[in-house]
C-alpha cells in the first residue's frame, strides 16, 4: 500500500468538467483509494440538493482509472482508455451527496484477466457506507482506442 503524491490528471484520461475525482490518496496492487469533494461548483450539482448519487458510479469509474494510471505510471506510460462494460448490485443509501461532504471512493479488484477486470466499490463519508457497487470494465491491450475498419 502506497500513498499517492501525483496530480489525478496524470492518472487518468479525462480532462475539465468530466474529470470528476479529485486525487487518488493510496493504491496497492489490488486496491485503491480516491477522494471527492461536493461543491456547489461540481458537475452535475444541483442547487439546494447536491450531486445526484447515481453519478457516483462514475466516481467509482474514474477511481478505477486511476488504478490503471498508478500501475502505468510506474512503468513511464500514460494513462491510457478503458471501458464500462457494467454494474451489479449499485445501492446507495442517499438521493443525493451534499456540499462540503469529502466522499471516499475506494475500489477492491476482485478479478483480472485479459483487459478485463472487476472491482468491488464503496463510496463513504464520515464513516457511513453511502454506495456500494461493482464495477465490469475492460481495457484493450495497446491502451489505446482501436477504430474499426470502414469508420475513420
Amino acid at each position: 500500500m502506497s500513498e499517492i503524491h501525483l496530480p489525478i490528471e496524470s492518472l487518468v484520461r479525462h480532462r475539465g468538467t468530466m474529470l470528476l475525482i479529485d486525487r487518488l490518496v493510496e493504491a496497492s496492487d489490488v486496491h485503491v483509494i480516491g477522494e471527492v469533494t461536493i461543491s456547489e461548483t461540481s458537475t452535475f450539482f444541483r442547487q439546494g440538493r447536491g450531486v445526484p448519487a447515481y453519478v457516483g458510479l462514475e466516481y467509482m469509474a474514474q477511481t478505477v482509472s486511476g488504478f490503471d494510471g498508478a500501475k502505468r505510471v510506474v512503468t513511464g506510460e500514460p494513462p491510457a482508455i478503458g471501458f464500462l462494460l457494467g454494474t451489479r448490485r449499485y445501492t446507495s443509501n442517499v438521493r443525493y451527496f451534499l456540499a462540503n461532504t469529502l466522499l471516499s471512493v475506494r475500489a477492491d479488484m476482485i478479478f483480472s484477466e485479459n483487459g478485463m477486470a472487476a472491482f468491488d466499490c464503496v463510496i463513504s463519508a464520515y464513516g457511513e457506507e453511502l454506495v456500494t457497487a461493482s464495477l465490469n470494465v475492460y481495457r484493450p491491450e495497446s491502451g489505446q482506442m482501436e477504430i474499426p475498419e470502414g469508420m475513420a
